[in-house]
């Protein structure tokens, strides 16, 4: 578990991911959910990448032990890992407003 948290406070930055082509694209942290006993962390672009919308979401599995990000190319487990991440996220946001409000 310290791998993952040492892991995880590295991406509080910008970083560089390296494409298929070589390309190196930057992108921005955005979250990081256990799912199913798996630590997955999301990511947005941060520059315009052609082909893509500047609000989708990168999502990877988290290998602490080797200090890297795997793809996941399992589309029926990324919608679920999205949809779980999306629950979270509005009960994050929604609790956090609400605390502003009172």
């Amino acid at each position: 578990m310290d791998n993952e948290k040492e892991l995880l406070s590295e991406l509080d930055e910008p970083i560089e991911l390296i494409d298929d082509d070589g390309n190196k694209l930057e992108f921005y942290h955005i979250g990081t959910m256990d799912y199913e006993g798996k630590n997955y962390a999301f990511f947005q672009p941060g520059e315009s990448i052609e082909g893509s919308d500047p609000d989708e979401v990168v999502i990877f599995e988290v290998d602490a032990e080797n200090k890297t990000l795997l793809p996941i190319e399992d589309e029926e487990l990324l919608d679920k890992i999205f949809a779980q991440f999306e629950v979270e996220y509005y009960a994050d946001y929604a609790s956090d407003n609400e605390d502003l409000l009172n």
